[in-house]
């Protein structure tokens, strides 16, 4: 049995996953920004494997 990997969005900037996702017609066919709801962050939004978070938010830790 293959066990299916989840994935989510991160924002690059505080490591939140709290961003809206919008699956609208509209937004597939022209994207516009996400923005992050715990830092405001608008941009793109690397998606990761949930297994992964924790060592998301280390790396950008790390950086500052």
């Amino acid at each position: 049995m293959n066990k299916k990997a989840e994935y989510t969005k991160i924002c690059p900037k505080c490591g939140s996953i709290d961003i809206p996702i919008r699956t609208d017609f509209i937004q597939i066919l022209a994207p516009t920004p996400e923005k992050c709801k715990k830092c405001n962050y608008t941009g793109l939004f690397p998606e990761i494997g949930i297994n992964e978070i924790e060592e998301f938010k280390k790396a950008i830790k790390n950086t500052d």
